[in-house]
């Protein structure tokens, strides 16, 4: 397979001396969230430099980060034509990978065409033991970071590994994202997916909390060693989420068409994980006042003008919070 004409998608990689699992990223399913982009350039500059700081340093498996929406990114705007994370369907994949005129596919369309056409490349390339497909995401909100895993207990446990929130149930409420589609039923390989949410778009701190939890998620596949990586990864997650639900379930989802002139009240800026209650107006559309149908916790509250989704509501699934407790004594080792 030639890689020549999809290249450009390719951030970079970096490749262990003992074989091991295939993570792939994704930054910039939307091309509005820059933060994932730094971030996995800041991981792989610090991958090189500990390879002169430590001799002895070695790592399982293979690292390969991807733009995911290349066009957008070029635009600086969540789309072009449609959501790409709402469009790995099965059923319209099937349609791209078998059309041969470009002519006929739109921009998301051509985006999930090169995506796949790298990621089976390195899948055949490598021949991993596993593949996890790592989605780093940003929201229009302020407030809390967290992680929405595929719906299996692997992804659940690499999502608490990564010392942030847990959130279930998004699938049941959307379509198409990369949660749905990569997963042991599309491919011949064990694979599942995470999606990491970092904070705030423009927030300085986002990339941050996106390095860390790339390396908490390589590390909790076999990828990274514990003697490796530095304590501050998991206190800088651990302290941005103190006081957050362990994991928590999805109740509501507000969906929002073209047209609909939804925007979210003026009176309050919502932030992630704010309390919300029962019949609270929290926006407004075309019909009038868009209340709370439930109580619980408000999650990506829209602030942007492109979006199908206008708010989520959570609700914790068991009384457990998060402290902010070192959970490692490694103080020297990967960033």
């Amino acid at each position: 397979m030639d890689l020549q004409g999809n290249k450009n998608r390719i951030i970079g990689e970096r490749v262990g001396s003992q074989y091991g699992p295939l993570l792939i990223i994704f930054s910039q399913i939307h091309g509005n969230e820059p933060a994932g982009n730094k971030a996995v350039n800041e991981l792989f500059n610090a991958i090189d430099e500990e390879y002169i700081k430590n001799p002895e340093f070695e790592f399982c498996g293979r690292i390969v980060a991807l733009h995911g929406n290349m066009e957008a990114i070029q635009k600086g705007v969540r789309f072009i034509d449609k959501d790409l994370n709402r469009s790995w369907l099965p059923k319209e994949i099937e349609r791209i990978i078998k059309c041969d005129d470009p002519n006929n596919l739109d921009s998301e369309d051509i985006e999930i065409k090169e995506n796949l056409e790298i990621i089976n490349y390195y899948i055949q390339l490598y021949d991993p033991p596993r593949v996890v497909v790592l989605d780093l995401h940003t929201t229009t909100a302020h407030g809390g970071i967290f992680t929405i895993p595929a719906p299996n207990e692997e992804a659940r446990r690499i999502g608490l590994a990564m010392k942030a929130p847990v959130l279930h149930g998004f699938l049941e409420g959307l379509n198409g994202t990369t949660l749905h589609y990569f997963c042991d039923d599309n491919f011949e390989v064990e694979m599942t997916s995470v999606c990491f949410e970092a904070g705030q778009h423009q927030s300085s701190d986002s990339y941050k909390h996106a390095v860390s939890a790339i390396i908490n998620c390589f590390k909790s596949i076999g990828g990274f060693y514990d003697k490796d990586i530095e304590s501050k990864h998991d206190e800088l997650l651990l302290e941005r989420s103190k006081g957050l639900p362990l994991e928590a379930n999805l109740i509501y989802v507000h969906p929002v068409q073209p047209g609909d002139n939804f925007k979210m009240v003026t009176t309050k800026i919502y932030k992630n994980f704010d309390l919300v209650h029962n019949g609270e107006v929290l926006a407004t559309d075309i019909n009038g006042d868009v209340k709370a149908p439930c109580s619980g916790l408000i999650l990506m509250p829209l602030y942007q003008e492109q979006g199908e989704d206008g708010f989520f509501i959570i609700q914790p699934l068991v009384q457990r919070f998060i402290n902010n407790e070192k959970q490692s004594s490694v103080i020297s080792g990967i960033i």
